[in-house]
Formats: C-alpha cells, structure tokens, sequence
C-alpha cells in the first residue's frame, strides 16, 4: 500500500465523518423549528386543553421517530454506497 492510497483513505474517513455530522445536524434542525412552527398556533396567555396536551405530546413522539428513521435511513444509504 503506498502513501497515497493511505492518505487518501484517511481524508476520505474525515469528509465521510463531517459529512455525516452535517446531515444529521440538519435534520434535527429542521424537525425543531417543523415542531415550534406547529406548537406556535396556539397563544401563549392561552391554557391548552388536555386534547391539546395529548395531541402535542403525539406531534412531538412523531417527529422524533421521523428523525430517527431519517438517521436510519441515511447510514443504510452510506452503507450500501460502500458497495
């Protein structure tokens, strides 16, 4: 193995590393500000019904599984992009 194929494997780990980092910050970011945009409708002086509660508490469960799948998602691509 000569110096450049290992140099080449080592920055290639790197960008595959900051790459991932990215995605992954970008996808959080966007299901929070998804979820504030949702919770905004209602007025802050205003007391939420327990209908409300449980259906906020529903909204908030869903985007946390639809990041968790997009993560999943994404690391099965990486992998299969290996092949």
């Amino acid at each position: 193995m000569n110096l450049d194929r290992l140099i080449s494997m080592i920055v290639n780990r790197f960008v595959r590393t900051l790459v991932n980092k990215g995605v992954n910050a970008g996808i959080d970011a966007g299901t929070k500000s998804l979820a504030k945009r949702r919770g905004a409708k209602t007025v802050p002086g205003d007391e939420m019904t327990p209908e409300q509660k449980a259906d906020q508490a529903r909204l908030a469960k869903q985007s946390k599984d639809t990041v968790q799948r997009a993560k999943k998602i994404a690391r099965m691509s990486r992998r299969i992009g290996k092949f």
